[in-house]
């Protein structure tokens, strides 16, 4: 990723929280061919002593499961919140369109998560930060069927080896500038709304 010193997102709590609020991440990976393959799948992501990682599951007739568990790497790409920024909101009239963004890539190694319990836990997990209160209904559902939806899946953990953020908020432009940016995008209802609370977070 193109990353100028003054848009690169270093802070890693930062970036985790970008992945809290967009969890919808693109799994990119070769295919049996070595070709680019993407799947769209939410993630989440955990951490302990040893490092962080990401986990998720796919369908099991979702060919990709097979071929990153092959190839073992894989890229997840979040995006955040973004927008169009009119040169209008400029001081000067020697300026051009542009737009801004939020994006976190994370690199790291596969493995893939096949046993039933094992699938569960991580189910349990995903339950935990997306519904809490799904949970119950999850543990009352019939054994059989848990087994038959738990069977259609495979769950696997991205081992985090390399990260990278990138925050592009006009943080080159003049402060008048961004205040304008901001004004503009406060009333672009909730997806401005977004952009202002990451300027707001990174004092832009």
């Amino acid at each position: 990723m193109y990353n100028p010193k003054h848009f690169n997102l270093s802070d890693l709590d930062l970036a985790r929280q970008l992945i809290d609020e967009r969890p919808l991440a693109a799994l990119i990976g070769p295919d049996a061919q070595g070709h680019s393959f993407v799947s769209h799948l939410p993630l989440g992501w955990g951490a302990d002593e040893s490092g962080w990682w990401l986990e998720g599951h796919m369908a099991r007739a979702n060919p990709h499961g097979a071929w990153l568990a092959q190839q073992r790497e894989a890229l997840a790409v979040f995006s955040g919140p973004d927008g169009y920024v009119s040169p209008s909101h400029y001081d000067t009239h020697l300026a051009v369109p542009t737009w801004n963004y939020l994006a976190v890539h994370v690199y790291g190694q596969v493995e893939l998560i096949d046993a039933p319990l094992a699938k569960d836990h991580l189910l349990k997990r995903l339950i935990a930060r997306h519904e809490p209160g799904y949970a119950a209904q999850w543990i009352e559902l019939p054994e059989d069927y848990k087994e038959k939806l738990l069977g259609a899946i495979v769950g696997f953990r991205i081992r985090v080896t390399r990260w990278e953020a990138k925050a592009k908020l006009s943080q080159n432009r003049a402060a008048s500038e961004r205040e304008r940016l901001r004004a503009h995008f406060a009333g672009q209802g909730a997806r401005g709304q977004d952009m202002v609370s990451w300027m707001e977070r990174l004092g832009i």
